[in-house]
């Protein structure tokens, strides 16, 4: 018997097939009613997990249905249209992330919430919401129960495309479990182009842009300790993403070791839009940033460079996950 596959993601997730064939892509597969089509071999690794299996840590973000692990981009769309029409005001998806978690807080339950009120609660936890206009307000006053529910939620639309500040942290949970981060700093808005120069709030990373070229510069040397789960040391981070100095772009890097492991050297110097020079411990990654592979997942950002999830660093041990990406206006 043919293996069983779920589409955990789609406009209507949950379809059950069998593979019939996957010696070549695309792939031929089987719904229960017997009806066979084709569908690509990336396509199937993306949309398909073995039936019952666990969503790819990678997706786990995006889950609607946290009971069957599914993930409805319809759904999804609508929750960052929520989240998008917020970060307008604080050009800062992490910090729009949890605004609209603790505004949610402040008026749930009552759609005619007293909108002052709420303020007063927003600021006493040292929110400043002068851009935050009754547009706003009423975008928020009129969320459907079940996007409130996932609004409100500590895991759903959390991870930051994709990176983490604890990559260890991350692999050493279970596939479907995430953490709830903690709130960003709160202060003044930040601007949406950086100034030049290097970037403080970061650790071990150096950026330099010359045209339309990115140079990455990395200390393979250097160490910051344990990651919370205390397998793996962090070696370098953007703590989160951040915006390229005197840019648009935004991008999310995270190097790491494992603990007293010794493993496999990386052979692949090039990813997507993503190249690698090794000398020493001296890691340089030059990116072009007038590349554009298409949006992403959510249609929200291009996508600019990726090493496609965390890649072993090119003749190193060490772990790199890098993303380069730009807001769609």
């Amino acid at each position: 018997m043919s293996d069983r596959y779920q589409q955990f993601l789609g406009s209507e997730p949950g379809m059950i097939v069998e593979l019939v064939d996957d010696s070549v892509s695309p792939y031929v597969v089987r719904t229960e009613g017997g009806f066979e089509f084709c569908i690509s071999s990336e396509d199937f690794r993306d949309y398909y997990r073995k039936e019952s299996g666990p969503t790819p840590q990678r997706w786990t973000h995006l889950i609607t249905n946290s009971d069957k692990g599914l993930v409805d981009s319809r759904r999804m769309a609508q929750v960052m249209d929520v989240l998008h029409s917020v970060e307008e005001v604080f050009q800062d998806f992490d910090k729009s992330r949890a605004f609209v978690r603790d505004a949610l807080k402040a008026i749930s339950g009552d759609s005619r919430a007293d909108v002052g009120k709420a303020r007063q609660q927003l600021e006493a936890l040292g929110w400043d919401i002068a851009g935050f206009t009754d547009k706003h307000w009423a975008r928020l006053l009129t969320i459907s129960d079940d996007l409130k529910t996932l609004l409100l939620s500590d895991r759903c639309a959390v991870l930051r495309f994709p990176d983490l500040p604890d990559i260890g942290a991350a692999q050493d949970r279970s596939a479907g479990e995430a953490t709830s981060p903690s709130r960003p700093a709160l202060g003044k808005t930040p601007k949406k182009v950086m100034p030049k120069g290097r970037m403080g709030g970061m650790k071990n990373v150096d950026m330099h842009v010359k045209g339309d070229a990115l140079t990455i510069t990395i200390d393979l040397s250097e160490e910051f300790g344990p990651s919370k789960s205390g397998k793996t040391i962090i070696v370098a981070s953007t703590e989160g993403n951040k915006t390229i100095p005197g840019r648009i772009e935004k991008i999310g890097l995270n190097i790491y070791r494992e603990q007293g492991k010794k493993g496999n050297k990386g052979r692949q110097q090039s990813f997507k839009n993503v190249e690698m020079a090794v000398e020493g411990d001296r890691l340089s990654i030059t990116v072009d940033l007038s590349k554009e592979f298409g949006p992403s997942k959510s249609g929200k950002t291009t996508i600019i460079a990726s090493t496609g999830g965390n890649q072993l660093v090119y003749g190193k041990e060490e772990k790199i996950g890098l993303n380069v990406y730009r807001k769609i206006e």
